[in-house]
C-alpha cells in the first residue's frame, strides 16, 4: 500500500468512527429516555407522591423492595377485611 492510499484509509475509518460514536451517543440518549418512561410508568402506577418520591430516592434498593412489599401486604390485608365486612353485610 501506498502512503496515500493509507492515509486516505485512516481517514475512511476515522470518519466511520465519527459516525458510530455519534450513533452510540444517539443510543444512549434514547435507553436513558426508555428508562425514565419506565420509571415515570412505576410512580405513576403506584401512585407515588413527590415527597415520597424523594425519599424513596434516599434509601437503597433494598429497602425500596420491602417498602413496596408492605405495601403490597397491607392493601391485601385491607381488601379482605373489605371481603369480610361485606360477607357479614349479606
Amino acid at each position: 500500500m501506498t502512503k496515500e492510499r493509507i492515509e486516505k484509509e485512516l481517514q475512511k475509518v476515522r470518519q466511520q468512527l465519527a459516525t458510530l460514536q455519534e450513533r452510540q451517543k444517539d443510543l444512549e440518549e434514547q435507553l436513558q429516555m426508555a428508562e425514565d418512561a419506565e420509571k415515570m410508568k412505576f410512580i405513576e402506577k403506584n401512585k407515588i407522591s413527590l415527597d415520597r418520591l424523594i425519599l424513596l430516592n434516599k434509601v437503597s434498593e433494598e429497602e425500596i423492595l420491602h417498602l413496596l412489599k408492605q405495601k403490597e401486604q397491607e392493601e391485601q390485608t385491607r381488601q379482605t377485611e373489605r371481603e369480610a365486612v361485606s360477607h357479614e353485610k349479606n
